[in-house]
């Protein structure tokens, strides 16, 4: 099947054994994202990876808070920003200079010249850490099972896809072998191997009972409810507000003087706030008056 229209992600295990997996789909959800910007289509599919592989570790990281993934560099992409929530609402943006001709085929180690990955946990009540991953090899997906590899001293598999219409990931990790049910040693490179053949097409046009029967037939796999995912945005006027008055009494009374008005566009979503003088005096006092 092609061009389905899912946005969901499923977790799944195999019966007697220490491995367990997730996979997700996404289709309108990905696709509200991408068409908040005009971007190039090798854009657009590491885009979609991105959104993916945030999808995938929200819901290994089960926090009551946001989770968001973001990469710096010094090449011409200069930031690439996924989030994700407990609500399963995405959003993401890229970033770059766009006098340079975006080429064909990606690299991300190329694309962010000696830059990192930031994989952000902020919980709604509690501490924000922060996990920063170098970006060690030409795909996401490499980067990821590094950082699974650090953070949790788990073996972790990863496989990313997008094409500009949809997005999939497929995920595997190797639990402490005391969680295994029974000695099935060469569980973890069977199931691995056998992952490693899927294609991008298969990936993306696939339902997920459909895309494990066709890897694990002949395996015990257990597939537990899915949950929906939509694009949702935490932008909102007092937090733009928040942003305007962090710029200073100064510089905001210069603004209003140039424009009238100050004028914040959310990058994720292009929703625009509008803040006038007799917005922010009450906050400011006399500072913020132009007259």
């Amino acid at each position: 099947m092609n061009n389905l229209s899912v946005n969901e992600i499923q977790r799944f295990s195999f019966d007697h054994t220490n491995v367990r997996g997730e996979r997700v789909l996404l289709n309108s959800a990905y696709q509200e994202i991408i068409q908040r910007k005009e971007y190039p289509l090798p854009l657009e599919k590491l885009l979609g990876e991105f959104v993916a592989a945030i999808a995938l570790l929200r819901d290994i990281i089960k926090i009551d808070g946001v989770l968001s993934m973001q990469a710096k560099g010094n090449g011409f992409l200069s930031t690439l920003m996924t989030e994700c929530d407990e609500f399963q609402n995405l959003r993401g943006i890229v970033q770059w200079d766009e006098e340079q001709t975006v080429p064909d085929t990606l690299s991300l180690k190329e694309l962010l010249a000696g830059g990192y990955l930031v994989i952000t946990i902020q919980p709604r009540n509690g501490q924000r850490y922060q996990g920063i991953v170098e970006v060690v090899g030409d795909t996401l997906a490499e980067c990821l099972e590094q950082y699974f590899l650090q953070s949790e001293q788990l073996p972790s598999r990863v496989w990313l896809a997008a094409n500009g219409s949809q997005c999939g990931g497929l995920f595997l990790q190797r639990l402490p072998q005391e969680q295994a049910k029974a000695g099935d040693t060469d569980a973890w490179d069977r199931f691995t191997h056998l992952a490693s053949t899927v294609s991008e097409d298969e990936l993306l046009g696939l339902d997920t009972e459909t895309l494990l029967h066709r890897l694990y037939h002949e395996e015990e796999v257990r597939m537990y409810d899915s949950k929906q995912m939509q694009f949702g945005c935490s932008c909102s006027r007092q937090r733009m507000l928040d942003a305007v008055m962090s710029l200073g009494a100064e510089e905001i009374r210069q603004l209003l003087i140039e424009q009238s008005a100050i004028k914040v566009d959310c990058q994720f979503c292009a929703e625009q706030y509008e803040f006038k003088e007799a917005d922010l005096v009450d906050m400011l006092g006399d500072q913020a008056q132009t007259h």
